[in-house]
């Protein structure tokens, strides 16, 4: 179903992967008001990993943010089991788990997994038809941009759950933080935002999209946030150490 958008959403921010991590959201909020957009897509992972899953949430809904489920979404909702999580993921899920109530639950139970906006857009987690599916290698990221050229024609596609931040049309390019890339026309594009809450591509700032669809741009945007005050809420919260550290690795 194509979730209509109407003719005045022109300036878009694309967030993911925040779990919990209040202190980014904020940040990068703030950011979001700064350049004017008009409305806030969510490609999923709320909470997961985080100190402060309930906040997220109620941030993002109070703004109208149009969501996807993403897999610790899922998780936490208990919608699927932790089979696959690591050790550390499995307590941050049952710790994030046990700090929202009935409602947030049903919420993120019936988040759909992908969601087809207008003008041929698509946002989704891992990929348009898998959930859980890491994009990471270029020539699967290549495969994927295909498939939706054919099905989809052109136009972008927006997923997550890598964090880390890609531009592909054909091969990875180069995002330059801040700097507008020109949106090509009559092509299939697959755009990582990267992650408010964990990066993992070496650069501790929040990461987040911007697509300004008068100017026909697109831009990463960076923010810095109060990370040693993030690592402090994990900490007091009794989850692993490694949470907190990671923050300050970018990593």
């Amino acid at each position: 179903m194509t979730i209509p958008e109407g003719k005045n959403v022109q300036r878009i921010a694309v967030v993911s992967d925040i779990h919990s991590n209040l202190q980014a959201l904020e940040a990068v909020l703030a950011r979001i008001d700064e350049l004017g957009c008009d409305t806030i897509w969510c490609l999923g992972d709320i909470v997961g990993y985080g100190a402060r899953p309930s906040a997220c949430l109620g941030l993002l809904r109070d703004r109208g943010t149009i969501f996807v489920q993403g897999n610790h979404d899922a998780a936490v909702a208990q919608v699927t089991d932790t089979i696959w999580f690591n050790l550390h993921s499995r307590l941050a899920v049952e710790h994030n788990r046990k700090l929202l109530d009935t409602a947030e639950i049903d919420f993120l139970v019936g988040l759909p997994t992908r969601r087809d906006l207008e003008d041929g857009t698509v946002i989704c987690h891992g990929s348009p038809g898998d959930r859980d599916r890491y994009l990471l290698d270029t020539n699967l990221m290549e495969e994927v941009r295909l498939e939706q050229e054919a099905a989809q024609g052109p136009g972008l596609t927006w997923f997550g759950h890598t964090h880390q931040p890609v531009w592909h049309l054909e091969k990875p390019l180069t995002l330059e933080p801040g700097r507008a890339q020109m949106v090509p026309e009559g092509r299939r594009l697959l755009i990582n935002p990267g992650s408010v809450g964990q990066p993992r591509d070496g650069d501790p700032r929040s990461s987040f999209g911007f697509w300004d669809r008068t100017a026909g741009e697109m831009s990463l945007e960076r923010v810095e946030y109060d990370l040693e005050e993030a690592r402090r809420d994990i900490l007091a919260a009794g989850l692993p150490e490694r949470l907190g550290d990671r923050l300050r690795s970018g990593l």
